[in-house]
């Protein structure tokens, strides 16, 4: 049986008219201090609970004998609905901090969802000097837009101004690489500027905007790669890529092999596929400076790598 239930029809209307009290009073009260949305709020749930944790109590205590059972219950009603109201009062605060962290950290957690969206390759500098990326920019195969600093720019130049000869002709080279690349059709390439100033390192402010962007990074550093894969960054490395692409070589197949040196034992001669592996042509030596098609005898791994020994089938 529920609490209304033990209530005379004199203890309802005291109920709803201390309810619309109570109400009018937090109403007034509010538009006349103009406390904020916390405080009107947590009022208004320390109210209700107030008064229904009241009701259960005035309907335990209403049969009672002689005037306690005549008072107590609305004594214990009005107790009980104040100090609720005090209570939920006194964390209005705490309870308004509470909902304004969990609100900033959906935000933030939104935007960085939202920057995450974002699609680009990240390039670092060694790519630029490397220089296969041209070619594979111009294959097509690059549809994501190539984002490249400013700080890695600045790092070609610097480069390019080296007063070391080699570093010098890298950095140039790395330079005419970018300048080809943004004359290719179909492949976007955004510079963007430094926001993280001229302090730190071009490998961590690299990985610090491939973090907060989602962006790939595209690198042939092999430390670069390590640091990066370790740190959450989807790494994309040239290197691996030529790798994965080299041809697949077996004993009876056919080869055209270019001669471009002699071998250590007598009649050899060496050739090198597009990917570097070495192979040992017998009696090759006459070949030297040609190309020359040959059948693969057979195929040796070592730690350096993989040799492939063929004869001409001249």
């Amino acid at each position: 049986m529920s609490s209304i239930d033990y209530l005379s029809e004199q203890s309802v209307l005291l109920f709803i008219i201390i309810l619309a009290i109570s109400v009018l009073t937090l109403i007034f009260t509010r538009r006349l201090l103009r406390i904020s949305f916390p405080y009107f709020f947590t009022g208004v749930l320390g109210l209700i609970l107030g008064l229904w944790v009241g009701s259960l109590v005035a309907s335990a205590v209403k049969d009672l004998p002689g005037l306690l059972g005549k008072w107590l219950p609305l004594v214990s009603q009005v107790f009980i609905t104040v100090g609720m109201i005090d209570l939920f009062l006194a964390q209005a605060r705490p309870m308004a901090d509470f909902f304004s962290l969990i609100s900033h950290r959906l935000l933030q957690w939104a935007k960085r969802e939202e920057q995450h969206s974002e699609t680009g390759i990240l390039i670092d500098t060694s790519v630029f000097i490397d220089g296969r990326i041209e070619s594979i920019a111009e294959t097509g195969f690059l549809i994501e837009p190539l984002i490249i600093p400013r700080f890695v720019l600045l790092e070609l130049q610097l480069i390019a101004d080296s007063t070391d000869t080699l570093k010098r002709s890298k950095g140039k080279r790395g330079i005419e690489v970018l300048m080809k690349l943004k004359q290719i059709k179909n492949v976007s390439v955004v510079l963007t500027k430094d926001v993280l100033g001229r302090r730190g390192k071009v490998d961590e402010k690299l990985i610090h905007i491939a973090l907060d962007k989602g962006y790939r990074l595209l690198t042939v550093d092999y430390n670069l790669n390590q640091v990066a894969s370790i740190a959450g960054v989807s790494v994309l490395n040239i290197h691996e890529l030529a790798h994965a692409l080299r041809p697949v070589l077996a004993p009876g197949d056919d080869v055209m092999v270019k001669v471009v040196q002699k071998g250590k034992e007598k009649k050899q001669g060496i050739g090198y596929m597009p990917d570097g592996t070495m192979i040992v042509v017998e009696n090759g030596e006459g070949y030297l400076g040609d190309e020359v098609a040959c059948h693969i005898d057979r195929i040796f791994q070592t730690v350096a790598g993989k040799m492939v020994f063929v004869t001409p089938k001249k």
